[in-house]
Order: C-alpha cells, then structure tokens, then sequence
C-alpha cells in the first residue's frame, strides 16, 4: 500500500533531552544495588495552528540505586516529545488523549534506549534498563493525583 493510504492521524515530530541530571557517588560498600523508578509526566501543550493539532508532552523519569541504604547514583531525565493530529479526523479530546497515550509510549521506548546507552558510558555497571510499565495505570494515577 502506497503511505498515503495507511498514514496515521497522528504522528510523532520529534524529541529533545530537556533535562537529565546523573549524579554519581563513590562507595566502600559492595553489593548489588536496589534500582527503584518513578515516573511521570506533563503535558505541556495542546492547540490548533494553521488547521493541525500540535502537543508537547514531558516524560519525566527518575532513577535513584541504594547498597545498603546509602545512594550509589540518581538520574533525573526529562525527555519532550513533539506530536500532530489531523484535525479533519480528530476532535481535540481525542488528539489529546493519544498524545498522553501514544506519546507516553514513544517518549518511554525512547528513553529507555537513551538510558541505556548514557549509563553504560557513564561508566555504571550494568547499565540502567527501564522495565516495562504501564501507560494506562500511570495515565489512571497521574489523573487521580490531580484532583
């Protein structure tokens, strides 16, 4: 099939590292460390310009390893992600939606490799690999926590 006919509505315009904070710390204790996550997110911005939808969206992830209760390294990323909708095709809720849901998704997979590939080369062994999470249980508490 030729793109034109299987193009989607929505669509990912790129990504930037609008923050990520590594910080590192000698230790004496030896162990495997306990990684622990916590993630979140803003949407920064929905509007309509020159009849396309636009969203940014911030994903922010934060990675703290403890030996023994004492900190080995923290990381703070926050990745941004740009985003376009076909207005002809979506109302702005549901752009709005999929920019949280679709782009929660790209940004995460982004990350992940991007994480990846800046602890191995920050020296920390093995390197940081995000699990699996999910987009719909954070979505569901990120909605509850703002109320």
């Amino acid at each position: 099939m030729k793109e034109k006919e299987i193009v989607a509505d929505f669509q990912f315009l790129g990504n930037r590292v609008n923050k990520l904070v590594v910080k590192t710390k000698p230790l004496k204790e030896k162990g495997r460390p306990e990684i622990s996550f916590d993630f979140d997110y803003n949407v920064d911005e929905i509007v309509e310009e020159d009849n396309i939808f636009l969203g940014i969206l911030q994903l922010i992830i934060q990675v703290k390893a403890k030996i023994k209760n004492r900190v080995l390294f923290e990381i703070e990323l926050v990745m941004e992600g740009g985003f376009t909708g076909n207005p002809e095709r979506l109302s702005i809720d549901k752009f709005a939606e999929m920019v949280e849901i679709n782009g929660l998704i790209t940004l995460l997979h982004i990350s992940r490799a991007y994480l990846v590939s800046v602890t191995a080369q920050s020296g920390i062994t093995p390197p940081v690999r995000i699990p699996m999470i999910n987009i719909l249980k954070l979505r569901e508490a990120k909605q509850h926590s703002s109320k």
